[in-house]
Formats: C-alpha cells, structure tokens, sequence
C-alpha cells in the first residue's frame, strides 16, 4: 500500500513533471552557488497548484497546520464549484509565496475556464502552464500571472482540439455529484440546487466553444403529454446556458419518454447533457 509520502511523489512524477522541470534549473544553479561558496544550500520549498477538470490539487510543503487552512480556505472561497485536494505536508519549510498570492492565481485559472493548469513556486521561481478556449481568456490569464510575479509562463490557446472525452467524464462527475439536473414530478420546476448546478457545468463548456451539446429531457408516460414535458426540461436547461454564454448555435435539444412513474423513478425526471 503506498504511504502518503509515497502518493505525492507518484503524483508530481505522473501529472506533475512538464511544470517542474520549468524549476529544475533555477534549483540546480541555487545549489552550485552555493556549494562554491562553501555553504550548504537552504532546503527550498515549494508549492505545485494544478487546476484539471472539476479538481483543483495543491501539493507542496507548509510550516505549520495555521499556513495549510490559510491556503486551503482561501482556495475553497475562491473555487466554490471545484472540489480541493489536499496534498500539503506540514512541519517542513513555508510556503515559497503567501496565499494570497496562491488563491489569487488559482481563482485566475478557475476564472478564464482553463482547461489544463498548473502553476509550480519555489525560490526564485514562479512558472505557470496551460491550456485555455480564446486568446481573450488567454489574455487575462497572462495578466493575472505577471501580477502575481509569474513571468515564466506559457498560456496555449486551443480552440478546438481538447479532450471532449475527457470534458464530458468531468461534467458528468459534477452533475452526479450535485444531484442532477432534475425536475418536480410532472413539471418543469426545479427540484433542489438544478439552476445552480446549470451555472457551474457551463462554466466547463466555454473551454470547448466548438462543442455540441445535447439536452436530453426526460419525463414519465404517466404525464399527459410527455413528450412535451421533457422538451420543456430541456428547453429550460438550454435557456439557463445560453444566459451564462454558451452559444445557442452548439446546443441540441432531444427528449426521451421512460416507462417509470417521475415519482420514483428520478431519471424519468432529469436532463441529460452530452458533449460530442
């Protein structure tokens, strides 16, 4: 069974490795330096922040268990509809930047919509990766990475060509995760946080503006006109896109009739999204 330790050097190893060996010459020259000047180098530490999909991961060294909640708190604040992995190991050095500076360039990453991100601090170095929809997010990602000390950093405009696969596997963890964007039993009403949720998975979408995404309502034979029901689901969902700039023109509406009572039967009830 890996230790803990043991899972963080597997995961700089495995994800990691292209944005730390940006790093890896400023360290190299640090410790030359220094061994000429006959003095043993000072640890370094540092903090990797990566923003895939519905995740955002900081890994890195903290002093203390009061720098981890300052970071942790102040990226949860920022990152509301992303889910935080801690992979921070207390009582080594302190972080190589404040948090402030931490969370400012996480909420930039989680702002512009990029798809691929991973920012990498350490003495001496600040360096930042990724993948973003349009040179206009691409834009005000460089900005917030120069105001943070990033001059390192290579911002890639791909306005086509990302994983769709890989696009709808998160999508669909963040729907499931939240319930679903489901509906009151014969109606068009929202049952629990749906709207909510709509604004969260288009903020996925707007990486892959080339995208088609199709809305599959749903709803019970027992509605007298179910067919129309489910379109209405469906029409309800797109609105709520479009109202948070995803273009009309790359959204599709489908409906589905299921045997199930809406009752109990919660698929009956829901809209489907699907990216292709």
């Amino acid at each position: 069974m890996l230790t803990s330790r043991t899972w963080r050097v597997w995961l700089v190893g495995a994800v990691l490795v292209p944005a730390l060996l940006a790093a890896t010459g400023v360290f190299a020259r640090a410790q030359l330096a220094a061994e000429a000047a006959g003095v043993s180098p000072a640890p370094v530490g540092r903090l990797v922040l990566s923003v895939r999909g519905d995740e955002v991961v900081l890994l890195g060294d903290v002093a203390d268990e009061a720098e981890r909640r300052s970071l942790m708190d102040g990226v949860r604040a920022r990152a509301v509809d992303l889910r935080v992995t801690d992979l921070l190991t207390a009582g080594h050095e302190r972080l190589p930047v404040g948090a402030a500076v931490a969370v400012d360039v996480v909420a930039a990453a989680v702002g512009v919509g990029a798809a691929d991100f991973t920012a990498v601090f350490a003495e001496g170095s600040r360096a930042a990766r990724a993948t973003v929809a349009d040179e206009g997010r691409a834009a005000t990602l460089r900005e917030a990475l120069a105001r943070n000390g990033i001059s390192d950093q290579r911002v890639t405009v791909v306005p086509g060509d990302l994983d769709l696969g890989a696009l709808q596997r998160s999508v669909a963890a963040l729907v499931r995760s939240n319930g679903g964007f489901r509906f009151e039993p014969g109606t068009a009403d929202w049952q629990g946080h749906g709207s909510v949720l709509v604004e969260r998975v288009a903020r996925l979408l707007l990486v892959a503006p080339r995208a088609v995404v199709s809305l599959n309502g749903h709803a019970g034979t027992e509605h007298p006109d179910p067919r129309g029901l489910a379109q209405q689901r469906a029409e309800v969902v797109r609105d709520l896109f479009v109202a948070q700039g995803v273009r009309p023109d790359r959204l599709r509406t489908a409906v589905t009739v299921d045997p199930g009572p809406e009752r109990t039967s919660p698929t009956a009830r829901q809209v489907d999204v699907l990216i292709g």
